[in-house]
């Protein structure tokens, strides 16, 4: 053990889990180094560096032999407070990886000029403490509801409003956005934080705006990764002042190392936007368990209607449910049950009814048509046989890209100008499904006077106006139009519903009930060649009865959420060692596969019991850190951990 020196703790900023521990150096004579700041040190030898994260300076160690010095104190922004590598740590353990990765998801990236401002704003005293913010009334709500939420280590599932209402500083906002704002306001006034995770740039922009309102602009920061660079650093360095905030953002802003959090509010946890695609691929609403935990805070899972796993907790007890008194809701019309008959087939998979309705309610505002796909056409088959057509070059899936267009391949690109089926020698392909270009092509047929309005990935919208329209948008990218939409036309469920995916009811109801939540109370709202129970509940308005049979079902498979799961993929042997590692640590876990889904590479999907969940996380963990220790590989033949993705399940199924 050394002692009589200043010796800082560092957590390196590296990708190699084997590294994923805290190492020790010496600050030499001179040198200004606090908890927090970015240093580099060397590893091994003075000419290979790595940046790193000061955790604190201590003046004893455990290391016996010469401590190496800090190569360089890059700056004297505490940007790593204890309580964020803190929550790094918890994550990293619950997914199985490095902490070092979930601070790289929670630290932009360092902006000189930035960062010298913010440090010249604080030394001149610029940031006021809170404004006095009143919490604003909302429908349906009492008053001491906010308080209520607010309670330490609470947790509830907020169910909002459907609906639109009128905004003071620019279009019409969703209703549910008031009662998070409302609980915002309140907290603010309390002395407390609040941060607020959204799914999408639209939700972004429909939270600012409700939020600047209300929430004094010296105290609403915003966090999201289409932000400029400097700019998104600059308000991170913002979360680091000592001062009660409002924090909106999408799924980074969860980390934001706030003082004084009070809540974290988690909008719409069901949209898979808040699963990070990177490591160690934590999902928002596991990640605000956490934190809120370690910090004492409430959680609130606000939503048009709650997520399986927030359905699970609030069966258990572990998450209260609350509400508005009344409702908003449109009525909804499943045609399939209807007793109104078609005439003949109609264009663009639209019944008569639904015509109609239509017609009707362009007279008094727009209309959204919801549709499944993107692109021109799904695909396309053999009008003879029916197989898919295959491309004659690579035989991959072919599409049509446009109207008029010659079908080309998915795959290669290439157009297929002359093309023959493979199993029959059929010349004629037609579509196997309708994506949102063609379904814009046949309701221009059917509405020839009529705007039509697109929104897609290619087409973003964020808002419509109240003229009358045709809006025609791909699940989750439907646009707010101010009053609301008069009417909505649900089309290609059957098509949703046939996913093969784990989530697909949960999914299919979630996006439904979203679309739904656009409509003016008293417009109508039509569900198209959907029948049975999906068309029942949405004609009803409440899914509780069938997602606790979807739970019931789930949890009789062990399925998620009843169980937690995780996935390894990689080469066969790697795979069956870690696997049978781990089915060793836990009796009660067992293991789904393997699946061959590439050249060489299976995956296996191990379930266990959340009562067992730590030892097998960390035996992963460690597998993990002692692959990447053993002799160099490429990265084809590394093992991947992902820990409590449903999605993962779906290679068991596909074809």
């Amino acid at each position: 053990m050394n002692s009589g020196q200043r010796i800082a703790r560092v957590v390196l900023d590296t990708r190699l889990p084997q590294l994923d521990r805290l190492f020790d150096y010496r600050i030499a004579e001179g040198q200004e180094v606090e908890p927090g700041v970015r240093v580099k040190v060397p590893l091994r030898s003075a000419t290979r560096t790595s940046g790193a994260f000061v955790l604190e300076v201590v003046e004893e160690t455990e290391h016996t032999g010469t401590l190496a010095e800090i190569s360089e104190v890059i700056s004297s922004a505490p940007v790593m407070p204890r309580r964020l590598f803190d929550l790094a740590r918890d994550v990293s353990d619950r997914c199985a990886g490095s902490a070092s990765d979930v601070l790289r998801l929670a630290i932009p990236q360092r902006y000189v000029r930035v960062e010298k401002a913010w440090i010249a704003s604080l030394s001149e005293g610029v940031g006021a403490d809170a404004e006095a913010v009143g919490s604003p009334q909302v429908d349906g709500f009492d008053a001491d509801t906010w308080e209520k939420l607010l309670v330490v280590d609470s947790r509830f599932s907020l169910t909002t409003a459907h609906g639109v209402v009128p905004s003071a500083s620019g279009p019409d906002l969703p209703r549910s956005t008031q009662p998070v704002v409302a609980l915002a306001a309140h907290a603010l006034s309390n002395g407390k934080s609040t941060i607020i995770v959204v799914p999408d740039w639209r939700d972004i922009t429909y939270y600012q705006q409700a939020l600047a309102e209300i929430i004094p602009e010296a105290n609403l920061v915003v966090l999201h990764t289409q932000q400029p660079a400097g700019e998104r650093y600059l308000n991170y360095l913002r979360t680091l002042e000592d001062k009660p905030q409002v924090v909106l953002g999408s799924r980074h802003a969860i980390y934001a190392p706030v003082s004084h959090l009070g809540a974290l509010v988690i909008v719409e946890d069901g949209d898979e936007a808040h699963r990070e695609p990177l490591s160690p691929y934590p999902h928002s609403r596991d990640v605000a368990i956490v934190r809120a935990q370690r910090d004492k805070a409430a959680v609130i899972f606000a939503s048009v209607t709650p997520s399986l796993p927030v359905r699970r907790w609030i069966d258990r007890g572990y998450v209260q449910s609350v509400g508005p008194k009344g409702t908003y809701r449109a009525r909804v019309i499943p045609t399939a049950l209807t007793s109104l008959g078609d005439g003949g087939a109609q264009p663009a998979r639209l019944p008569s009814v639904a015509i109609q309705g239509a017609q009707d309610a362009l007279k008094s505002g727009p209309v959204l048509v919801q549709v499944f796909r993107a692109g021109y056409s799904s695909g396309l088959a053999c009008a003879s046989c029916k197989e898919p057509g295959g491309c004659r070059e690579c035989h991959g899936p072919l599409r049509l890209v446009a109207t008029g267009s010659p079908p080309q391949c998915a795959w290669c690109g290439v157009a297929q100008g002359s093309w023959k089926c493979f199993e029959c020698g059929g010349l004629k392909l037609v579509p196997r499904g309708q994506g949102i270009g063609k379904t814009v092509a046949d309701i221009g047929r059917s509405f020839p006077t009529t705007t039509i309005i697109r929104s897609d990935g290619e087409h973003p919208r964020s808002h419509v106006g109240r003229e009358s329209a045709l809006v025609v948008a791909t699940r989750g990218a439907e646009p707010l139009a101010d009053g609301g939409y008069s009417a909505a036309l649900l089309l290609d469920g059957p098509a949703m519903l046939s996913r093969e995916t784990l989530s697909t009811l949960e999914d299919t109801l979630r996006e439904w009930e979203h679309a739904i939540s656009l409509v003016r109370s008293e417009g109508t709202v039509f569900l198209t060649d959907v029948e049975g129970a999906p068309a029942m509940v949405m004609a009803a308005g409440n899914h509780d009865h069938l997602l606790r049979q979807e739970l019931a079902q789930r949890e009789s498979l062990r399925l998620p959420p009843s169980v937690r799961i995780a996935s390894l993929t990689g080469p066969a042997a790697d795979v069956s060692r870690v696997a049978q590692a781990v089915l060793g640590v836990s009796g009660e876990a067992d293991a789904l596969g393997p699946v061959a889904i590439a050249s060489g590479v299976v995956r296996t999907v191990l379930r266990f019991p959340y009562a067992g969940g730590n030892a097998v996380t960390e035996e992963l963990r460690s597998w993990r850190n002692k692959m990447a220790s053993g002799p160099k590989r490429g990265s084809s033949e590394r093992v991947k951990i992902v820990i409590d993705n449903p999605h993962s399940l779906d290679t068991l199924t596909s074809e």
